[in-house]
């Protein structure tokens, strides 16, 4: 029987299994390799900084979740694939080392959060991308009396060569992975010390390694200073953070920000069991190029969806969705299963959720890519949305069966 390794537990490794098996049945054998049992839905873990959500409340169990569907599960880091042996070799619990063949694979492992490039992380760096983070954050602010407060993302050190073979309106550059939730905390802050009355007592700094939301339209982008100056906030662009002080943050040229609590969205890098892999699977940044169809422009067997993959930018979880379905109907056809395959339009889609202020702002916008949409609107029912696409998720065990319909509702 065809034999289909899946790496990773977060939508760009959940999706693509959960579709293979929906649409393939008893017609391979599929298997997920990820580093914990545990996966948790990370678009929520803001909310649990800010204290209106415990961080158990989104947390899947794969070991139980996954064997329920007919998917097998193996807890294990994965160190690299030798694309050429058609292996992938990862670390178990106890510390020993597998090797494990396959068929096909498909990687979501995802890219590499990189704190440790920013001097200072360890003692005075907070942030949202994990749960550690975001119980880390959520104590600090319990005692957070005022003062400086910097949100922003470090640097996405994007991969160039070999290009993906897509137009080339698919892949474009930024200087920054994702900063939708350098956005949703700006807001959710804003809405903390509001309700703490002490809003009076902090001042803001959002700042970004280029142009801020450079992935939105000039319009929405505007629309977001506007918003920020009656907030009080202050927006920053071309800020490369390299250092975390103390009482300020410095970037690559020496310049400084004032700031007694710093949230910062990680720099972003290729993931190292990637890095470590067959060396013409990924590109100079150690992501792995495909074709439309998430297939490894060099090793047909090999598919990557969600942030290991190099075309999805920015890294959202929008577009990990959307690649990990093209990537499992594709597979289906090749393993006998006629199957559409969804045709890849990349869009900036999200919400970011302000629910202490009860709203939040939705946003579509496929501008980045050269299209026409662009929509940021703030309303009361967009946190409704997000809480009921949280529920959703949980419900169905990371199953987003669909999300194709509801995506950009």
């Amino acid at each position: 029987m065809t034999k289909v390794l899946v790496l990773g537990g977060r939508f760009g490794a959940l999706t693509p299994a959960y579709t293979l098996k929906r649409l393939v049945g008893s017609k391979a054998e599929i298997k997920l390799i990820n580093e914990s049992r545990f996966s948790w839905l990370r678009l929520d873990l803001p909310h649990v900084s800010i204290g209106v959500k415990d961080v158990e409340e989104f947390r899947l169990d794969l070991s139980q979740a996954l064997p329920e569907k007919g998917i097998a599960f193996e807890e294990g880091k994965v160190q690299k694939i030798d694309a050429k042996s058609n292996q992938v070799v990862y670390q178990k619990p106890d510390g020993t080392i597998k090797e494990e063949e396959y068929d096909y694979v498909i990687v979501g492992i995802g890219a590499h959060l990189a704190p440790e490039l920013i001097k200072g992380w360890d003692q005075y760096g907070y942030s949202v991308c994990e749960p550690e983070y975001a119980l880390k954050l959520r104590d600090r602010l319990k005692d957070f009396k005022g003062g400086n407060v910097t949100i922003g993302s470090g640097f996405f050190y994007q991969g160039h060569n070999p290009k993906p073979k897509v137009p080339e309106n698919l892949v474009p550059q930024s200087d920054a992975a994702c900063e939708g939730p350098v956005f949703e905390m700006s807001l959710m802050l804003h809405g903390y010390f509001l309700k703490k009355g002490m809003l009076d007592k902090v001042k803001t700094t959002v700042y970004s390694p280029g142009e801020y939301l450079s992935d939105l339209s000039s319009g929405a982008r505007k629309a977001v200073g506007e918003m920020y100056k009656q907030l009080g906030v202050t927006l920053v662009n071309n800020f490369r953070i390299k250092e975390i002080k103390e009482h300020e943050i410095v970037d690559e040229k020496g310049n400084t920000i004032p700031s007694d609590l710093t949230v910062v969205l990680p720099p972003y890098t290729g993931n190292p069991a990637l890095k470590n892999s067959t060396p013409d699977l990924v590109d100079d940044g150690g992501f792995i190029p495909t074709d439309l169809n998430m297939v490894s422009i060099k090793y047909d067997n090999v598919y990557a969806s969600g942030d290991a993959n190099a075309m999805t930018v920015p890294k959202l979880a929008f577009l990990a969705v959307k690649t990990g379905r093209i990537a499992a109907e594709h597979l289906a056809n090749r393993l006998g299963v006629p199957t559409k395959i969804d045709t890849y339009v990349p869009s900036v889609v999200c919400i970011a959720d302000n629910p202490l202020e009860g709203y939040g702002v939705a946003v579509n916008d496929n501008s980045f890519y050269g299209g026409t949409i662009a929509k940021a609107i703030p309303s009361a029912t967009n946190s409704l949305k997000k809480e009921l696409f949280v529920k959703y998720f949980m419900w169905s065990k990371g199953d987003l069966a669909l999300e194709k319909y509801m995506g950009e509702w």
